[in-house]
């Protein structure tokens, strides 16, 4: 819906350029005007909004570009956002890339939070300091790279041949070959569902240090947050095979 929503503004911008150079109340524009300048001036933007208009239309219908990403150098959200807002409305496996646009936004909020929360809490340069804010901070990059990964999933995922085989296996029109291609893309799916699954998992355990931390006034709650740290360092560990 978004690449129509654009198709739309850059149509309704292409409409009232129109009207301000043709509209007797505006430039009142004419071809067939006594004044050559002025009739060639009004070519020139008739060709102008022309071409205008064909090429909003081209850019908002075509396809997003292919740009695979390695993972374990990504280290900024806006490497990844952008690719993941552009595929968040294509049938299939929008859903899985607005869920993963959702938790790299998440994870960069809870980011924020914690390190806050850290700063207070902690003598900053600290061993428990320097616990606490790696930990945070490996994190946010494992959600992160794990999110280009489902990037690099989507991206060569062809949607239209995953139709096309899929309708064949409902009309019981299938053979070995297209058997092979559907389970390909189904399990390609399930690997996409599996990696959001698992930074799911990790925004929870982020969650879960934030109230912990906020109310960090014992040693037995100094050691319960110790304790989920422990936990959010297994679960980057058993997400580090994704990469």
């Amino acid at each position: 819906m978004k690449r129509y929503a654009r198709l739309f503004a850059s149509y309704v911008l292409i409409a009232l350029a129109v009207v301000l150079l043709y509209a007797p109340w505006g430039l009142a524009l004419r071809p067939w005007d006594y004044d050559i300048l002025r009739a060639g001036f009004s070519i020139i933007a008739g060709i102008a909004l022309t071409g205008t208009f064909c090429t909003c239309t081209y850019l908002a219908l075509k396809d997003p570009d292919v740009k695979l990403l390695e993972p374990t150098k990504v280290i900024d959200v806006s490497e990844v956002a952008p690719l993941l807002e552009e595929y968040s409305d294509i049938p299939h496996i929008g859903a899985v890339a607005s869920l993963a646009l959702d938790q790299i936004n998440s994870a960069s909020r809870k980011k924020s939070r914690l390190r806050k929360t850290i700063s207070v809490q902690f003598e900053k340069d600290s061993m428990t300091w320097h616990r606490f804010y790696d930990m945070v901070e490996t994190a946010e990059r494992t959600i992160l790279r794990n999110s280009a990964l489902v990037c690099n999933y989507i991206q060569a995922f062809d949607q239209e041949e995953y139709t096309k085989v899929s309708k064949a296996n409902k009309r019981s029109e299938a053979n070995a070959h297209t058997d092979e291609q559907l389970e390909l893309y189904n399990n390609s799916i399930e690997k996409m569902k599996e990696i959001v699954s698992a930074n799911d998992r990790i925004l929870l355990e982020m969650a879960k240090l934030e109230f912990e931390l906020s109310e960090l006034d014992a040693d037995d709650t100094r050691e319960s947050a110790g304790e989920t740290v422990e936990e959010l360092q297994d679960l980057i560990e058993e997400t580090r095979f994704y990469r």
